[in-house]
């Protein structure tokens, strides 16, 4: 299932309807004005929180969260909060609510943040995505809810479901990231590993190294590198090898890497096309790719170059 999760400053134009599915699925008769204020100022406010996420498909919302200083508990002492996670109900059933978990917990790492909480009368269900209980408080109302907390760092993949995560922020992964390439790509290894050692002084700046886990088990990465081995020098930047776990294959997921890989070269790298490079037919153009020409590489063979539209 392909969507997008934006932040609302993000995507502005959606903000009506954003208010609304807020409201209409969180809120009461009473206070629509509460929402359309508080979510009005997150996208003014330069402080880090409150932040509204919606998912995107299609031009249509289809699921929604929240992250705050607050969900309205007693607890007032630990944040930030997530609230308002909601799948539309015909997408239920795919892992779309534990990606916007992951998502969740990846932005409040990226505000600084070591845990993250939720507040909840569900029973059993955060348990399975990988959260604990941490204590019990009370609402507004006197209500006793479920405090649910996970730390920000141990982001992992959730009930199989593949997540992709930058080599800086998981740098226990460098022994094993060196004994996979090894083992999986070892014409390549030389070359990876000194990009890989150098994408670990980085943030956003390159060359930077992402590995997809699934069940905290690595299958697949990929890396964004300043220029590639070709003689032609004059584009950048590229993404460089690109590589799925021969068993893993046929589920799209080079097609979640290469979306990735769009993104972070265009919303933190700031660029408006990326390159590769390839001797593939007919894989890439499957996701949008277009072959500009050839070059060679330095030590001779020649090979095509694709370019694509970064994402923002």
């Amino acid at each position: 299932m392909v969507f997008r999760i934006y932040e609302l400053r993000e995507k502005t134009d959606f903000f009506e309807n954003a208010v609304q599915l807020f409201w209409s699925e969180w809120g009461s008769d009473l206070n629509y004005q509460f929402y359309y204020d508080c979510m009005l100022h997150s996208m003014k406010t330069e402080d880090g929180l409150p932040r509204f996420y919606i998912a995107v498909q299609n031009g249509s919302i289809i699921g929604t969260y929240a992250l705050l200083r607050n969900d309205l508990i007693s607890r007032q002492d630990v944040f930030p909060w997530l609230a308002c996670l909601y799948v539309v109900p015909e997408f239920r059933g795919q892992k779309m609510g534990a990606e916007l978990l992951q998502h969740a917990l990846q932005k409040s790492r990226e505000l600084g943040h070591d845990n993250l909480y939720l507040c909840t009368d569900l029973d059993g269900y955060y348990e399975r995505l990988g959260w604990s209980h941490f204590t019990n408080g009370y609402i507004f109302n006197g209500t006793e809810m479920n405090i649910y907390t996970a730390p920000t760092s141990t982001i992992t993949s959730i009930d199989g479901y593949p997540v992709i995560q930058s080599l800086k922020e998981c740098p226990e992964h460098r022994d094993a990231f060196i004994t996979y390439i090894s083992e999986s790509w070892p014409a390549v290894k030389d070359i990876v590993i000194a990009q890989m050692e150098g994408s670990l002084s980085t943030v956003d700046a390159l060359p930077l190294t992402f590995l997809m886990l699934r069940n905290n088990r690595m299958i697949g990465f990929y890396q964004l590198i300043e220029q590639e081995y070709l003689i032609r020098k004059d584009l950048s930047p590229w993404i460089g090898p690109l590589f799925i776990d021969k068993n893993e294959r046929g589920q799209a997921l080079g097609a979640m890497l290469l979306q990735h890989a769009r993104k972070t070269a265009g919303s933190r790298l700031g660029v408006e096309k990326v390159y590769l490079t390839t001797d593939h037919i007919q894989y890439y153009e499957k996701y949008g790719f277009r072959e500009i020409g050839l070059s060679l590489f330095e030590w001779g063979r020649p090979s095509k170059i694709y370019e694509h539209d970064t994402l923002c």
